[in-house]
């Protein structure tokens, strides 16, 4: 689905307005009545919320989602910004249902009135901002964005987005903006979640269905995208009974030097997780023994160096190949790298210190097989691509980058993106900061040459490859926990990725 801009949202709401016959008192109501079951399923009667709006729409999704809980006997506070004449109509009107209940409503109208507002071991719903937001919130508004995160609250949950948070802008380091535990964000994700620039106020992200008009958001111009496990589990190519393992292709996969034989392990042993039919690992003979006893599965070729991978490899056309894990920058392995692509002639993944031997060595760049999948992390594309000052001009490099050199890029972030030859690109949510630990690139790697190997396009590999690598991350954090968990643990959960996909 396209990620679309604050006006553009603002136009399909209109459109939907129109086309279903209804208004925005109607919309609030479908909003409100989505967060409401989500509250009931997943928090409940046993807790007492703070409900803050503002005089806007968001303000009055707050006030409808007020008195859907008042109906079914929550114990409630509506606190309302007061600091504009400013109100919409659809506010005013809530605003007066509301008042016909026996609701406590708690007025801010001034920085004094912030003292009487005590949201500890309560819920606070946060609808004070919503997409129309356009300069940072100050003044008494930043004052209550700022208590509510001082206090001790049992959980934060915005809605659409949280406060203080553009759509489609990145903010300043200094902007208050709500911290959410959960973003109950409607039709889909904003832009801004996907950016440094804080994202790290979103907390856990749910998209709830509001029944804009998806057709009509589909012709919207936007190069931009986001991807789900249902949407990319139609890619899986379902295996019939007459095949073999040579129907399934054949990765090798390229890595390690003396001291960093493990990257080539996770690398091969995640591959062999990925449905490939036949797997080859390609290490210097230091590294062959360990790979034979870590991963029996896999066939070993050592004939290309000692300590370090160097000389001229044999390049096969049998071979699906993954290079870069572990093998160092050293020159012996830069030259053996370059002799590599000068022979290739179809799309390879290209990890780790293979982009560092790149970026040294530009002229490399030349003999890139076109549609060849890149998986830098932040860093390694700084080196390969050069500084950026913001999340904007970032992706703004990495569009060009991809374009120019007629490849994709998988970069890794806390919210990786694949970037395509066409420049669109495709963010996801799915992953766990438990994924900030070493190794998990080197998985990444392998999964999709496994992909790739087994005749994936591409742009699918590159876009299950995200997914799967992410959902298993999640799946790992929650057997061990963001802090216990290990790139050997995210590999013994693709299967149930995999799993997660084909639901």
């Amino acid at each position: 689905m396209k990620l679309l801009t604050a006006q553009q949202i603002k136009e399909l709401e209109a459109h939907t307005l129109v086309q279903q016959k209804i208004t925005n008192a109607d919309l609030m109501q479908r909003a409100a009545s989505k967060t409401y079951n989500w509250i009931k399923r997943n928090l409940g009667l046993n807790y007492s919320y703070s409900i803050i709006c503002g005089k806007g729409n968001n303000g009055g999704d707050g006030l409808v989602l007020a008195q859907f809980l008042i109906r079914n006997d929550y114990d409630i506070e509506c606190v309302l910004l007061d600091i504009s004449d400013r109100q919409t109509p659809e506010y005013e009107a809530e605003l007066a249902r509301l008042k016909r209940s026996d609701i406590k409503i708690k007025i801010v109208r001034s920085e004094g009135d912030l003292e009487q507002l005590n949201f500890n071991g309560r819920i606070v719903i946060d609808a004070i901002f919503g997409i129309g937001l356009s300069r940072a919130a100050e003044g008494v508004a930043g004052k209550l964005i700022r208590r509510i995160n001082s206090h001790n609250t049992v959980k934060v949950v915005a809605i659409d987005l949280p406060s203080g948070l553009y759509c489609d802008r990145l903010n300043e380091p200094l902007d208050p903006i709500v911290h959410a535990d959960y973003t109950l964000t409607f039709h889909v994700p904003k832009p801004s979640f996907f950016f440094l620039e804080g994202g790290n106020a979103i907390g856990k992200i749910i998209v709830l269905d509001i029944r804009l008009e998806h057709e009509y958001a589909s012709n919207i111009d936007s190069n931009h995208f986001y991807l789900t496990p249902s949407m990319v589990g139609s890619y899986l190519n379902k295996r019939t009974i007459f095949t073999h393992k040579g129907t399934y292709g054949h990765a090798n996969l390229i890595g390690g030097s003396r001291g960093k034989i493990g990257a080539a392990v996770l690398m091969t042993r995640a591959a062999s997780f990925s449905g490939a039919g036949l797997i080859t690992a390609t290490v210097p003979s230091v590294g062959f023994e360990i790979l034979q006893t870590m991963v029996p599965v896999a066939m070993c070729d050592d004939a290309y160096g000692k300590d370090v991978l160097e000389g001229k490899i044999q390049v096969e056309d049998r071979f699906t190949y993954g290079v870069g894990p572990g093998i160092g920058t050293s020159r012996e392995t830069a030259q053996f790298l370059g002799e590599f692509l000068k022979q290739v002639n179809r799309p390879v993944v290209i990890d780790a210190d293979a982009i560092n031997c790149i970026a040294q060595n530009p002229e490399m760049l030349e003999d890139l097989p076109e549609n060849s999948i890149l998986t830098p992390h932040v860093k390694e594309f700084r080196g390969l691509a050069g500084e950026t000052k913001n999340s904007h001009e970032q992706l703004d490099l990495l569009t060009e980058f991809s374009i120019k050199h007629k490849v994709y890029i998988v970069l890794k972030d806390a919210r990786t993106t694949v970037c395509t030859p066409e420049g669109n690109c495709f963010f996801s949510l799915n992953g766990t900061p438990g994924m900030a630990t070493g190794g998990t690139g080197d998985v990444l790697t392998g999964l999709l040459t496994g992909l790739l190997a087994q005749g994936y396009t591409p742009d699918q590999t590159a876009k299950l490859g995200l997914v799967l690598h992410g959902v298993a991350g999640e799946l790992a954090a929650e057997k061990h926990s963001e802090y216990a968990m290990t790139a050997e643990s995210i590999i013994e959960e693709l299967g149930n990725a995999f799993k997660e996909l084909l639901k």
